[in-house]
């Protein structure tokens, strides 16, 4: 299956702001700190409608379910 490419690119901007935002001392933070391409491209293809769904994405742990998750599936849900 495929990821869906809009999405992608919509998730890769979000994270890059996200990493912006979360850095210091006016440095963000590297984007694959917030998810590397390849956690993107995963929920990209399979498109978790919940958080325990986003929380079987391989690179998805409690820790980004809990800074990220939410914005995450808003952005997923946009796409559907």
């Amino acid at each position: 299956m495929r990821y869906d490419e809009a999405l992608f690119d919509r998730l890769k901007a979000w994270r890059l702001e996200t990493a912006r935002e979360a850095g210091e001392d006016g440095k963000p933070l590297p984007a694959y700190v917030v998810f590397t391409d390849a956690t993107l491209e995963s929920i990209a293809e399979h498109k978790p409608a919940s958080i325990s769904a986003l929380a079987k994405v391989n690179g998805v742990g409690p820790n980004k379910i809990e800074k990220y998750g939410e914005a995450v599936l808003a952005l997923v849900s946009e796409n559907l």
